[in-house]
């Protein structure tokens, strides 16, 4: 049971009395208290919003001069890359604080863009170049994985796909460049390579029967020549094999670790989710209609509508979901802790923050034309009055009578109604 509502059951007393007035007090208190108001952000006001409130006062066939969220959606679709490319002369920070002294000051982002990009610039002249190289990069990483895990056959396929004769080159070098890193590595590739030399010729040998004797004596003398034993010892390796029950252990621990990780960010990420959507939806619910003209089925419309392009267009931001990601990383590493999840959070808010005003206008616009559509249909599908004639009663006429002073005494109503 929430433990807020204990207060509304009587306790346990043995005489069989009430709750206390204090009790009874607390209840009340509960009961009265205010609700939590949503937190809604403050939207940026200027002329955009003032051109909202007369947007009932236009004409249904007006259109707009500019749609923003197409001019938004263009914003972060960027320019193309051959016109990016294409920028290979820097302006100096002096020639733009000469035209612009406020610019840096007022848009510090800007700064902090200019000085970046041409760090950039000095390492990837082009777009181009800083994709190959991260491609690069993503190949390199996958190939240190596998080398680490002592698998390096996909590293000799790539060489003897891409150059067969290097190819041939590492295979006539293998053996001297181990010897010249580490000698013990060296001979245990050898010694594993006679002992299967020897395998080889005691099997050989008992196939044969006696015809195969000196064979299987052949294979003796060369282990006792090369290993000086007459005991035989199979192939070994150098890498430390670890207990197949310890190894299934640790794999389960990893495989528990990560779900207990991964039910957790998504727990955080849901909780996230849903406060952010709620202070969109308490902002686009407050902005929406200020004038109060939509019913409540046009206003639910327009928010779910606005609320839809805003989720639409920050998908489509790339860039800001990269940041997003870098986050989500940080929160990681620290373990969902509240300082990383609400810079999650006010990221994800600011983000929207600069959106919020043109879908809310949109979305505003496209209730108003179809409520004023609505309304027109409505009065040319209503039937039409024509003018009264002037000394004409608007009641039916009944029978011959025209003057109440004309119907005969004692004549009932329904005698008049059914007259000639």
């Amino acid at each position: 049971m929430n433990p807020q509502f204990n207060n509304l059951y009587a306790p346990e007393d043995t005489t069989g009395g009430f709750a206390a007035d204090n009790e009874e007090t607390e209840t009340f208190e509960l009961l009265n208290a205010e609700e939590e108001k949503p937190e809604v952000l403050d939207l940026p006001k200027g002329k955009e919003e003032k051109d909202d409130e007369e947007v009932e006062d236009k004409e249904t066939g007006e259109e707009e001069d500019v749609d923003e969220l197409e001019e938004i959606e263009k914003e972060l679709k960027g320019p193309e890359e051959e016109d990016i490319n294409e920028l290979v002369t820097p302006v100096r920070r002096k020639e733009i604080l000469a035209k612009y002294p406020k610019l840096f000051k007022d848009f510090p982002y800007l700064e902090k863009a200019y000085y970046r990009e041409q760090q950039f610039t000095e390492v990837f002249p082009t777009i181009q170049d800083a994709k190959t190289s991260a491609e690069k990069a993503s190949i390199l990483d996958q190939t240190e994985r596998q080398v680490m895990n002592g698998d390096i056959s996909n590293v000799l396929n790539a060489v003897r796909e891409t150059d067969p004769n290097a190819f041939y080159k590492i295979a006539d070098n293998y053996l001297p460049a181990l010897r010249q890193v580490d000698q013990q590595a060296y001979y245990h590739v050898l010694g594993n390579v006679i002992k299967d030399t020897i395998i080889t010729m005691v099997k050989e040998g008992r196939n044969l029967g006696e015809q195969g004797t000196p064979l299987t004596a052949a294979a003796n003398i060369l282990n006792q020549f090369v290993f000086g034993s007459q005991n035989f010892t199979p192939p070994t390796t150098l890498s430390r094999q670890s207990d197949p029950q310890e190894i299934n252990r640790e794999q389960a621990y990893i495989q528990q670790e990560q779900q207990r990780v991964y039910t957790h960010f998504e727990g955080v990420k849901d909780d996230l989710q849903t406060k952010a959507d709620n202070v969109l939806k308490s902002t686009i619910d407050g902005h929406i209609d200020p004038r109060g003209t939509m019913t409540d089925f046009v206003k639910k419309h327009a928010i779910n509508e606005a609320f839809g392009n805003l989720e639409d267009l920050i998908s489509k931001d790339a860039r800001f979901r990269s940041l997003l990601d870098k986050l989500w990383e940080k929160a990681f590493q620290t373990g969902f802790d509240k300082t990383s999840t609400d810079r999650i959070k006010s990221a994800y808010l600011s983000k929207a923050r600069t959106l919020l005003p043109s879908v809310i206008k949109k979305a505003r616009n496209d209730a108003l034309k179809g409520r004023q559509t609505e309304e027109r249909d409505t009065e040319e599908t209503a039937p039409k009055k024509g003018p009264i004639t002037p000394g004409r009663s608007t009641s039916p006429t009944s029978g011959k009578f025209k003057k109440a002073s004309e119907i005969p005494r004692g004549m009932s109503t329904l005698d008049v109604l059914m007259k000639d």
